[in-house]
């Protein structure tokens, strides 16, 4: 005789069928949010690496004693040398040379000293450029772009302070450069910088959203932006600063999206960058979360 199921055997069956469906579905739900999480973090690993190559790029060519915190609710800086490891400083700036004129051999960034030390505003080199743009930063007795002559937050004119270190300059077109800044120098130093723009590294959280030279770009709080063309030492600060020392100026460029904060130290003469990686996950999990460091030398 054929024997047909009971009920309770139909219901233990669906019972057992139910457990298995329920632990298949979450094995494959923890399955489907690794490889999200995993494809997450590499992208955003990589765009936090491609921002710090390029922040690093352009620190590599920076006036070594320019780099500053800045803190835009007070309007006060500070070296970066000078920061504690208690204080916090929410941007970073700093003055580039002018490297694509360098490497095109458009100046040498060296003087002539013998016939320049007969004049105090005219120094023997070559530079065949022109324009109005370019200001000159003696690099003093160990590189470092700060003669040690004068007050340190007066040298570059930062934040409506300034600059007696950082001079105007106009090009004679026979390889010669003349300043024309009121403030001449005191001392006259073999190896100079030729600077042309500063530049500004903040989050969104720390800067004017609403500024006209952030049209167009997608920035949150979260938002990492470059800032640049933009001259202290002509009482100009950068675009998109909510202090009110300096006018605006410059424009602005997204680095990096999900950067919950970052930080600058300087030690032994290297600048070690911190970044600090965040992102939500869709469903409520856990976001992702890390951080990144790169040295400058």
């Amino acid at each position: 005789m054929r024997r047909s199921f009971t009920l309770i055997e139909l219901i233990m069956v669906l019972v057992i069928i139910s457990f298995l469906s329920v632990a298949t579905f979450k094995a494959v739900s923890a399955l489907i949010i690794r490889s999200y999480k995993a494809k997450e973090l590499t992208r955003l690993s990589l765009t936090s690496q491609i921002a710090l190559d390029q922040i690093s790029a352009l620190l590599q060519e920076r006036v070594p004693a320019s780099v500053i915190g800045y803190k835009p609710s007070t309007g006060d800086f500070k070296y970066i040398e000078e920061i504690g490891d208690s204080e916090y400083y929410e941007v970073m700036e700093w003055i580039g040379v002018a490297y694509e004129e360098y490497s095109d051999g458009n100046y040498t960034g060296f003087v002539d000293m013998k016939p320049s030390v007969k004049t105090s505003d005219t120094l023997y080199t070559e530079a065949n450029l022109s324009g109005n743009s370019y200001a000159l930063i003696f690099a003093g007795a160990f590189d470092r772009g700060f003669p040690g002559e004068s007050d340190f937050n007066d040298s570059f004119g930062w934040h409506g302070h300034e600059s007696n270190d950082t001079f105007d300059v106009a090009f004679n077109g026979d390889g010669t450069i003349k300043i024309i800044d009121s403030v001449k120098p005191k001392w006259i130093y073999e190896k100079y910088y030729l600077v042309k723009s500063a530049y500004a590294l903040a989050r969104g959280a720390d800067i004017n959203k609403s500024a006209v030279c952030l049209d167009g770009l997608d920035v949150d709080d979260d938002t990492l932006l470059l800032f640049y063309d933009y001259r202290p030492w002509k009482k100009e600060t950068f675009c998109a600063d909510p202090g009110s020392a300096g006018s605006k100026s410059g424009k602005a460029t997204i680095l990096a999206k999900h950067i919950a904060g970052f930080d600058v130290k300087e030690q032994d003469y290297t600048l070690r960058l911190l970044l600090d990686i965040n992102e939500s996950i869709k469903g409520g999990y856990p976001p992702i979360h890390f951080s990144k460091m790169k040295v400058v030398f």
